[in-house]
């Protein structure tokens, strides 16, 4: 399927209207923009910031990279879901045209990823119930991921609290598993995806590390996985363009609970966000440019 196709298919249907889009896009905009300067200008002053540019670099760079390759591992298995074989290559076209889609003011992500696994024999619903389970498992995998080191931090009560609802979000998403897939596949598929979604996470507190010791500051695992999994809350909710400003704004409540500095885990995620969205570009002019052409076909009544 091209990916012209697939834009065809990002309709705003029923969805809001188109005055009231742009004003959800607006304000989630000021959101971001606002909480990122107020950051910055109330940034502690016993803080002192030492960029290592060659650090924030490297982050900036391989950060969206590698989460672009999970994301795509992760549409492979939702194909799978559904008893389809994807190719890595075209997964990680839909990986990249479905974050862009994200920006939008509508859950481009399930769009682009429903029409793009939606074929004849696949019906829209149960395409669209293979985005819910991998979802449920990277919430299940944050949750579970990030509470399982705050006992190491002292933060016990934090732990006790976000283990059980990871566990029992990848319970979920086991049951879900088992619905979708062939009865002497299911461990093997539900361990992939849960492999796929506990690396989407990890790769997702290397990047905010990343950035926050690239700015010269320090931050634990936990507190980074802490402030991850606040980020995948943003995301699931769907409601502002890739959770812009909703991201920011979880992570400023997380902060304090997890003894990080408002200011830096605010600075962090917007850099994040930023360094995102300049790869995303790029990624997306190339796939663009370089989308395989249709096949030649002769028009009605020309010799074969």
């Amino acid at each position: 399927m091209q990916i012209d196709e697939w834009l065809g298919r990002l309709r705003p249907g029923r969805s809001a209207s188109p005055r009231a889009r742009q004003a959800l896009l607006g304000f989630a905009l000021a959101a971001f923009v606002i909480m990122t300067i107020v950051a910055v200008v109330r940034f502690p002053d016993d803080l002192q910031i030492a960029p290592r540019w060659w650090l924030l670099a490297i982050v900036g760079i391989a950060g969206p990279l590698v989460t672009v390759s999970l994301n795509a591992a992760e549409f492979v298995q939702q194909g799978r879901l559904v008893g389809r074989r994807i190719a890595w290559r075209d997964a990680a076209r839909v990986s990249v045209l479905g974050t862009a889609a994200n920006l939008a003011p509508l859950p481009g992500s399930v769009i682009v990823r429903t029409a793009a696994l939606t074929e004849d024999e696949v019906g829209a619903k149960r395409a669209a119930g293979t985005t819910a389970t991998v979802g449920l498992a990277w919430l299940g995998a944050g949750a579970a991921t990030a509470g399982a080191l705050q006992p190491f931090a002292g933060r016990a009560w934090l732990g006790a609290l976000l283990v059980p609802v990871g566990v029992g979000l990848l319970g979920l998403t086991l049951l879900l598993v088992r619905r979708a897939a062939p009865a002497d596949g299911i461990g093997t598929l539900f361990g992939a995806i849960v492999a796929v979604e506990v690396g989407t996470v990890v790769v997702g507190a290397m990047r905010l590390t990343g950035i926050i010791y690239g700015l010269g500051l320090d931050v634990s695992t936990s507190q980074a996985l802490g402030l991850t999994l606040a980020g995948i809350v943003a995301s699931a909710t769907g409601v502002f363009p890739a959770g812009l400003g909703i991201r920011e704004g979880l992570i400023a409540a997380a902060s304090p609970v997890l003894e990080v500095p408002v200011a830096v885990g605010v600075v962090a995620a917007a850099a994040d966000r930023l360094a995102g969205l300049a790869m995303l570009a790029v990624l997306t002019t190339v796939l663009m440019r370089h989308q395989p052409s249709p096949p030649a076909t002769s028009p009605p009544g020309s010799p074969g």
